[in-house]
């Protein structure tokens, strides 16, 4: 929980500022889908990049604070921290892929994982935003900050992929509903529907008219297959590159690169999850549907490897203490 008194020295109140203001853009985001309105989307979009804009304020203001009381490495060790970088880095994302593809509609899905970050790391009671004054020597180490970014940057690359995953699934289903149906008579289908399925129809409609709009304005699965592999690529590069420098620095701290802590464990699990999607779309050539569902499952696995395990299974990266500081 966040504690007010010093929220402001140590920069969480402009987090739980940038909260709000991404509840915001998710409501225009949600108001755009329903109406197409292109002015909607271009608030929304303004309001998360002031949001991203307001979080880098915020993290120079809690970095330089973490100096100040003598900790001289980015304070990004505990629950906290993790998550308000996490949910920053999925706005990164998606700032860079409404630039190259004007992805509007994919605001609506990654609004919300950052919300439910920046959530998260606000209310839950072992997410504390007070910098520890203490932490253990092996932390003491720049290796943590290209550990982290490195990670970190992979899975807001994976949260992109997901959410765009989630979009084409969404466009595949459609235009195969529509192929099925195309030699069907409308007229037809109105006469069979009894009085249940018009009262379904009628409660429901809200969120088939959500379903429609989502669909008509995301872009051509073409499109939608393309930024995906993009996207889990540079993830997967960056995720590489994470688990390599977590070894070296294992090394460097503990004499050896491996220990099969639960975190590496299920690290090794994301990297093969995310290896075979890249070799299947290479080598396999399975069809876009399949390597959709990969990215979907694929982000799955990132949050047990980020979360599930931090939090519930013990080892040198849990969460299972207020105040902890594990290595990430």
């Amino acid at each position: 929980m966040i504690h007010m008194n010093a929220s402001i020295l140590d920069g969480s109140f402009y987090f739980t500022i940038s909260l709000i203001m991404l509840i915001v853009s998710f409501i225009g985001y949600f108001i755009y889908i329903f109406t197409a309105n292109k002015l909607v989307s271009t608030a929304s979009f303004i309001v998360v990049a002031a949001a991203f804009a307001l979080q880098t304020f915020a993290f120079i203001i809690r970095w330089r604070y973490s100096y100040q009381i003598g900790i001289y490495i980015p304070p990004l060790i505990d629950l906290y921290d993790s998550l308000v970088f996490f949910a920053y880095v999925i706005l990164f994302g998606f700032i860079l892929l409404k630039l190259f593809y004007n992805f509007n509609s994919l605001g609506f899905i990654m609004t919300f994982i950052s919300i439910c970050a920046l959530g998260f790391a606000t209310f839950y009671p072992l997410s504390t935003s007070a910098i520890e004054p203490y932490i253990i020597p092996a932390l003491k180490s720049y290796w943590l900050l290209y550990h982290i970014i490195s990670l970190f940057l992979a899975y807001g690359a994976f949260a992109a992929a997901f959410g765009i995953g989630i979009l084409f699934l969404l466009k595949y289903n459609q235009l195969n509903v529509i192929k099925q149906n195309k030699n069907k008579k409308t007229d037809d289908k109105k006469n069979n529907l009894n009085a249940v399925k018009k009262i379904a129809l009628i409660i429901f409609y809200p969120f088939t008219l959500l379903y429609k709009q989502f669909i008509l304005l995301s872009p051509s699965i073409d499109i939608l297959d393309e930024a995906i592999y993009k996207v889990v690529v540079f993830g997967f590069l960056f995720l590489s590159i994470g688990i390599v420098i977590g070894a070296a620095w294992a090394d460097n701290a503990w004499g050896g690169y491996w220990s099969w802590d639960p975190k590496e464990t299920w690290s090794l699990i994301t990297w093969i999850t995310y290896a075979v999607f890249i070799h299947a779309r290479l080598t396999k050539g399975w069809n876009e549907k399949k390597m959709a569902w990969i990215a979907v499952i694929g982000f799955i696995v990132v949050i047990c490897t980020y979360l599930g395990v931090d939090l519930l299974i013990p080892g040198l990266h849990s969460y299972i203490s207020p105040g902890a500081a594990p290595i990430l």
